[in-house]
């Protein structure tokens, strides 16, 4: 970095050639993975102002491994590999998470969870049968989109909730949506990565994955505006395993 201490014209003033590709969002890159004596202890998010804990079964179960030249966490089939970051205010009930990530089997299970702090019924994205998932604990239906891995590539999937509203895409392509009796409400929240809870649960919410990056926008609609453009174009330049 250079420091020159003195005015400069404006013309002098470069912008980061990359800020207008930036899709925003709390971003969690698996390069922000914390380590102690070869153990992950913690997920820290790119600004560096963030950490998520393993959760408590997660007991030095998450492993950072390479997919190609691409840092992954590894989620292992049946074993708690998950994180969690505490209290997450949402001022509105909105909110919008996307996941790049690769599941050659198809059943990535849990990838993400939005647990209320007061109240039981949770929203979770999940993989299983080559299929990905959008639901709350509670509801009667989930919206759900085929993911159609392809070798060499990660997927991204992108979801929103508004109230009972819920958007959910895969790579790039127009999104479904689905209403349900009930949904997100405004208040803290726990987000898990890779699990539901800090409870052991049921295995079977365990699935096989590596994800690569995971962006959340409390409060935001990634659908709207330009963030879902600049996102999937952010997955087209950078989804390739060897990149």
């Amino acid at each position: 970095m250079l420091y020159v201490d003195m005015d400069l014209p404006q013309g002098a003033l470069l912008p980061d050639p990359g800020a207008s590709e930036n899709p925003g969002g709390i971003v969690f890159d698996a390069t922000g993975l914390v380590f102690a004596a070869e153990a992950v202890t913690g997920w820290r998010d790119l600004s560096g102002m963030r950490l998520a804990r393993p959760a408590s079964p997660n007991e030095g179960h998450a492993r950072q491994e390479n997919l190609g030249a691409q840092p992954v966490l590894r989620l292992r089939d049946g074993v708690n590999c998950g994180f969690v970051l505490e209290e997450l205010a949402l001022q509105a009930p909105r909110f919008s998470v996307a996941v790049m990530f690769a599941s050659p089997m198809g059943r990535a299970s849990t990838l993400m969870t939005l647990n209320p702090r007061e109240g039981r019924n949770y929203l979770f994205l999940s993989e299983a049968d080559g299929a990905v998932e959008l639901k709350f604990r509670d509801g009667v239906a989930g919206l759900t989109r085929p993911t159609a891995h392809s070798e060499g590539r990660f997927t991204l999937v992108c979801a929103s909730v508004e109230g009972g509203k819920m958007k959910l895409a895969v790579n790039g392509e127009t999104p479904g949506g689905l209403a349900v009796p009930s949904g997100l409400e405004a208040g803290f929240h726990d987000l898990f990565i890779g699990c539901r809870s800090d409870r052991a649960g049921i295995k079977k919410t365990l699935g096989e994955a590596q994800i690569a990056r995971l962006w959340i926008w409390p409060g935001e609609d990634v659908f709207a505006g330009e963030t879902y453009g600049k996102l999937t174009a952010l997955w087209q330049k950078e989804a390739a395993y060897g990149l």
